[in-house]
């Protein structure tokens, strides 16, 4: 039985994590592993047992292993669960840390708009200023996408100082 409080903490992770675009069940999962980061023999997480799991605390909620295997992805994706294992032994599943966490969807995003600034520049290259409207956007847009990496990378600069600030050790 799942108290109503802790209920609640997976539901504001569930919420948050769909107002970003990703799917209610990643929320649930790395909710999942903040309280139990092994399952209930000790072991690290299988899809199966996640699917078990997340079925005993939400009765009504529909965790078929398969859409656990597409939500694993997408946590894996963004570097918020960690995979172990092989297709012939199985895969195991952990949580990565709360600032590994917050700091792999930090680099994700930084990432993924190198990517799109790449990508941009090269259609820019292309282009050789046949067409002026697209040039203009284009500039735009990598000009856009270099401030936001700026700011994403300032960003993790600044929760990683203030995180290491509330460790004992002083470290991350």
């Amino acid at each position: 039985m799942i108290s109503d409080l802790r209920k609640e903490l997976f539901d504001i992770f569930a919420k948050y994590y769909e107002e970003y675009g990703i799917p209610r069940l990643c929320g649930l999962i790395d909710t999942l592993f903040l309280f139990e980061p092994v399952d209930t023999e000790g072991s690290k997480w299988t899809q199966r047992a996640i699917s078990k799991k997340l079925t005993d605390l939400f009765p009504d909620g529909k965790f078929s292993v398969s859409s656990i295997n597409r939500a694993i992805k997408i946590n894996e994706k963004y570097g918020t669960v960690l995979k172990e294992g092989s297709h012939k032994t199985g895969y195991t599943y952990s949580a990565t840390s709360g600032i590994e966490m917050i700091s792999k969807i930090f680099e994700g995003f930084i990432e993924k708009t190198d990517v799109c600034i790449n990508e941009l520049n090269q259609l820019l290259d292309k282009s050789h200023d046949t067409d002026p409207t697209l040039k203009k956007i284009l500039e735009e847009q990598i000009f856009g996408y270099l401030l936001y990496n700026q700011i994403l990378e300032k960003a993790l600069n600044f929760f990683k100082e203030e995180f290491s600030k509330m460790l004992p050790t002083g470290g991350i």
